[in-house]
């Protein structure tokens, strides 16, 4: 399996970008209120400098994915530690998407379809997908999708220029602070943080050691777009609202009206949110049926599949509702723990420990 830069370019965008743009505005927005376009820059500086933590860990062995150079690196008893924790990342996040990509569908579209069905066709795709072709087929996918799903968002925030009111962005900081606007932050940075799937994507490459600015344009270009998303959809419908809506993107389609006819625009959005899910579900599954295949000495990865899948469809019917699903996850899981330790921490010592060494061979 042999990926090319500009499949990982992708992968790694629509990871960032779909669940960003529906799932941390409301949040950040309850925290940075107009002031949320300087959380987003701050997140996207962020990601950039988790990006090049990254990228760097990776040049340490790039042969070797996260699961192998853990034990390269840190030994094999404290390597299997830090892989038990990317693997509790993995597993727990996967059924939330799932989850929130059911209650996505179920709020917008489908409000009298079981949940159990929605759910279950996503798995069976996600799990096909990457049992005919492993991530080489994910790639795929993802050259196609990517392009359509920048598209419709840029197509949505055309049609969405004349409902924009600068004056829902003011004032600039006075209403805030700097406390809060890092506060806001920190969900888009958690979910911009995908550049750490990178370190399971890079012995893929071709060529492993030119992969890094394929992920540094991936996560400034998905910063970038959901720096203006975000600004415009606040601009749009205000702060105030903003902060009481599940998904406020969603809501600033439903106000387009262009020439007194093209209206309802919510399919852009849907398509947009689709995509990316499944592009970012079956990159999880891949990632966590290889990965486990690795860390327990199992040859055939792809028999892992059909265990993980409803593993991951059993776990996303335990949440009752869509608070649950989205702000307890997130506030209480994602947020505090995943992003300093799994996007920052974990990536600095790896890194710290794998020059030390390097530097004492030479």
């Amino acid at each position: 399996m042999k990926l090319t830069g500009l499949q990982v370019f992708w992968m790694i965008m629509v990871m960032d970008l779909g669940m960003t743009l529906v799932m941390t505005l409301a949040p950040a927005a309850q925290a940075a209120q107009q002031d949320i376009w300087i959380s987003l820059l701050l997140a996207g500086l962020s990601i950039l400098l988790i990006t090049s933590v990254v990228t760097r860990v990776t040049l340490l062995h790039p042969e070797q994915d996260l699961i192998r150079f853990s034990q390269t690196i840190l030994g094999k008893g404290l390597g299997r530690i830090v892989i038990v924790i990317y693997l509790v990342q993995w597993y727990t996040i996967t059924p939330i998407v799932l989850r929130q990509f059911n209650d996505v569908l179920h709020v917008m579209i489908n409000p009298t379809t079981p949940k159990l069905a929605i759910m279950l066709i996503m798995v069976a795709l996600i799990s096909y997908a990457t049992y005919s072709g492993g991530i080489v087929t994910v790639a795929r996918c993802s050259e196609i999708l990517g392009p359509i799903i920048l598209l419709m968002i840029f197509l949505v925030l055309v049609a969405s220029i004349n409902n924009v009111d600068i004056k829902n962005l003011l004032p600039v900081y006075a209403d805030s602070g700097a406390a809060a606007i890092f506060k806001g932050a920190l969900p888009p940075t958690s979910y911009l943080g995908h550049a750490v799937e990178y370190m399971m994507l890079a012995p893929f490459l071709h060529q492993p050691r030119k992969g890094a600015p394929y992920a540094y344009w991936a996560v400034g270009i998905a910063s970038f777009a959901a720096l203006i998303a975000m600004t415009m959809t606040i601009a749009t419908i205000g702060p105030s609202l903003s902060t009481k809506l599940w998904y406020p993107f969603f809501e600033m389609t439903r106000k387009i009206s262009l020439f007194g006819f093209i209206e309802n625009l919510d399919p852009f959005t849907i398509v947009i949110w689709v995509a990316s899910v499944f592009i970012k579900l079956a990159i999880y599954m891949f990632i966590m049926a290889y990965g486990t295949a690795e860390f327990l000495g199992i040859k055939k990865w792809r028999s892992l599949i059909w265990y993980i899948a409803p593993v991951v469809l059993g776990f996303a019917l335990i949440p009752q509702n869509v608070s649950e699903a989205t702000s307890n996850y997130l506030l209480n899981y994602w947020v505090p723990v995943a992003l300093p330790v799994n996007m920052i921490g974990l990536p600095l010592l790896l890194l710290a420990v794998g020059k030390i060494k390097q530097a004492r061979k030479a």
